[in-house]
């Protein structure tokens, strides 16, 4: 209880220190005529200054704003300067958080409310905005809501449909056309004869009627099989290790690999894959015979490009960066290289970071020294000391103090808090039989708190609570392959390698 009471203080007395640092806030940006610095805009004053009568409740009355161009949108921010500054993608409310995204308005005279402590703000007034739908057999029975995207412009993104006709309506009253995928639509009687299909973008001009269905590109799938990636494939079956793509050339993802054999293999059919006989890097061959050797354990983030046959498993660096930290967030210039680096002893499963002092601020864990790759919370607030990390989170708040900080890259799990794990190592506790085609026994010296069962994918599909020195786990129902154990004391966690035959 005491600790509970310590931590409310702390994160109350983090958010007073924080509001405390803001003597003015302005709403700028493209859509409030201007960021600050542009040519026409080159004042060290922001123009549209919020007013306040308690340091944290500011309101802007009648601020004209145009619909957001691309990379446009406005923002709140402190003290005529970038370092405190507060988006979201939401509009007209939401709640801000530092260095969030752009907030992008629908053009229109509002009233703008807004707490720096908290982050709400709300936007009242302007011209109402239509709600806008896409309706008829086409979606399977279920309206389709379309966002504004300007006063005229609507759009839904990844949408999928089914042979049919469709319309769009506009607060209640139906258009439609008799072309697709593009066409105008402002004929009531007309009906859109969609193809069935997942369509990356549809938009539909409320003034104009001009409407388009945007095809999502098919991409062969390709995923990492064999024995050094959770078993070869007992087909026909789903591959599990898919990669990612956004153009069906360049691949990629985190896979868990230990020793022995794999291949690129595409669309779960051994039709087309690729072999090699190097690692961690190399040239792969289309369809040739040799699997490429996986003679390391851990958790490798994998590339491969089916245009130059190059692939590459790689173990991330991974940093933490922020306001929060003696590094402050990344610069962005080139060659730059963050402080603040974690250690992996396990091959890129855990990383730990001892003796680190944190300010008052926010925090994120990224790799390789990019945005490509980096972790926040997964809610909004994300929470501290301890969460759950997910691409592309919320910053994470921090309150002053030195930490050893640990982060678990296949869960997403983040402390920050005191390791203690100097005397809980593979000597203290065991699992067998290991392999097993039935049960895991596992026994320690300390008492056990939970074991979680993690398969390659870092999907959670077992978690128990001991409460005791040893605990069995049934086996018998999972698929054979690699698995692992995360084991949880009131000291500290250990995650082991597990197979199921």
């Amino acid at each position: 209880m005491k600790r509970k009471v310590l931590l409310l203080f702390a994160l109350v007395f983090m958010a007073f220190s924080g509001n405390s640092q803001v003597t003015s806030v302005a709403l700028v940006g493209e859509a409030a005529g201007g960021w600050p610095g542009d040519p026409g805009n080159p004042g060290p004053t922001d123009v549209h200054q919020m007013t306040s009568s308690d340091g944290e409740n500011w309101t802007l009355v009648d601020v004209a704003l145009t619909d957001a161009a691309v990379n446009g949108g406005v923002k709140f921010r402190a003290n005529n300067a970038w370092t405190i500054n507060w988006g979201s993608a939401s509009f007209p409310s939401g709640t801000g958080t530092q260095n969030g995204a752009n907030i992008l308005p629908i053009a229109g005279v509002y009233t703008v409310t807004f707490n720096s402590t908290t982050g709400v703000y709300n936007f009242a007034g302007g011209a109402p905005i239509p709600v806008v739908n896409i309706v008829g057999a086409a979606t399977g029975g279920t309206d389709i809501a379309m966002t504004a995207t300007s006063s005229e412009s609507f759009t839904a993104t990844n949408v999928t449909l089914v042979d049919g006709i469709a319309q769009f309506s506009v607060d209640g009253s139906n258009f439609g056309g008799d072309t697709f995928p593009t066409g105008v639509g402002t004929d009531p009687g007309l009906f859109i004869p969609v193809v069935a299909g997942t369509y990356s973008t549809i938009t539909y001009n409320i003034a104009t009627g001009d409407y388009s269905f945007n095809a999502a590109p098919v991409f062969n799938t390709i995923a990492i099989v064999g024995s050094g990636a959770g078993g070869w494939p007992n087909d026909p079956q789903i591959d599990a290790n898919i990669l990612a793509t956004t153009d069906g050339i360049n691949y990629s993802g985190n896979v868990a690999i230990t020793p022995g054999e794999v291949k690129f293999r595409a669309n779960n059919s051994w039709t087309l894959n690729w072999g090699g006989t190097l690692f961690p890097d190399g040239l792969a061959v289309e369809n040739g015979s040799d699997n490429i050797p996986t003679n390391a354990t851990g958790y490798y983030y994998v590339t491969f490009s089916t245009a130059t046959l190059v692939y590459s498993f790689s173990i991330p660096t991974v940093a933490i960066v922020g306001s929060g930290t003696p590094g402050g967030w990344p610069t962005g210039a080139a060659g730059e290289v963050d402080p603040g680096v974690m250690t992996t002893a396990d091959g890129g499963f855990t990383y730990t970071l001892t003796g680190l002092t944190l300010s008052d601020g926010a925090a994120k864990f990224r790799a390789n020294n990019a945005w490509t790759i980096n972790w926040g919370g997964n809610v909004d607030p994300a929470t501290f000391p301890s969460g759950v990390g997910v691409q592309d989170g919320t910053n994470i708040p921090t309150v002053a103090g030195t930490y050893d900080v640990t982060f678990d890259r296949m869960t997403g799990v983040y402390n920050f808090g005191v390791l203690a794990t100097e005397n809980f190592n593979k000597s203290n506790f065991k699992v067998y039989p290991n392999p097993t085609a039935n049960n895991w026994n596992f026994s320690a010296v300390q008492s056990i708190d939970t074991i979680q069962i993690i398969d390659v994918l870092g999907k959670t599909i077992l978690t128990v609570n001991p409460k005791n020195t040893t605990a069995v786990i049934d086996a018998s129902s999972l698929n054979a392959g690699i698995y692992f154990a995360k084991i949880g004391t009131a000291a500290a966690t250990q995650t082991i390698k597990l197979v199921k035959n």
